[in-house]
């Protein structure tokens, strides 16, 4: 039997509700049950649908009966269990952060098949349950919430981030490590050969000036002309020499 059977198990033999109502909405309803209690329970004289009362009463009291969280009597041995499903099935199948973020090539896939799948569906639901097991009355809104161990790949330093075949490729950055090896102030026998060194080096060599050729006149132009049509001949007689 796994982890989330036994889990199941023990929280059904408890009679833990399946999709438990959360702290604020137990205070809201048990709000609305006292003023409900005083309107059934006040004088005839006082104007009030009592019938309507008892109604919603009766209702918020079986509602609250059945989904309200209750301490678990084994408690202990819950939170041994639900640490279990959390690291051996929910914890493998969540997509590390930066992947549902920048939304890479097979994200969407992965994504439906393994946190939406069946069997990791019903882990997240057990491990929900055993959270209000164990302790019903916090105020924590984030008690019952699995994004807290989603994973990551790297720490947030911009570099390790960086997808090419993402939808949201990200920024090439430096991390923190390489901009610890290359300080902004290198000396200038780390950067000799840089791109800013070579564009330097650009700028400071002296450029050579074209010359600019005059326009050709009349009689050069007539000697370019006679030239090209001697040439012309010349072809055509050395295809009719080879044909």
């Amino acid at each position: 039997m796994s982890a989330v059977d036994q889990l199941q198990a023990m929280l059904d033999a408890e009679r833990q509700p399946a999709n438990p109502l959360r702290p604020h909405q137990v205070k809201a309803y048990r709000e609305e049950k006292e003023r409900l209690e005083e309107v059934i329970h006040a004088p005839s004289w006082v104007e009030g649908d009592r019938g309507q009362a008892i109604k919603r009463y009766r209702s918020l009291d079986k509602m609250l009966g059945e989904q309200a969280p209750r301490k678990s009597d084994q408690a202990n041995e819950i939170k041994r269990l639900a640490d279990e499903v959390c690291s051996q099935h929910i914890g493998p199948a969540m997509l590390p952060r930066e992947v549902m973020r920048r939304n890479p090539t097979g994200a969407v896939g992965a994504f439906i098949r393994q946190e939406q799948g069946p069997a990791t569906k019903r882990a997240i639901q057990q491990w929900k349950r055993a959270q209000w097991a164990i302790d019903p009355d916090t105020e924590d809104p984030d008690h019952s919430n699995v994004e807290r161990f989603r994973p990551e790949i790297g720490p947030q330093s911009g570099a390790s981030t960086f997808m090419a075949n993402a939808q949201i490729p990200g920024v090439f950055a430096m991390s923190p490590k390489a901009k610890e090896n290359w300080p902004a102030e290198m000396p200038a026998q780390g950067t000799v050969h840089s791109a800013l060194a070579q564009v330097q080096a650009r700028e400071t060599k002296p450029r050579k000036v074209r010359k600019v050729r005059a326009p050709l006149n009349e009689e050069q132009k007539q000697a370019l002309r006679e030239r090209l049509v001697a040439a012309r001949a010349k072809q055509a007689e050395k295809r009719l020499a080879g044909g």
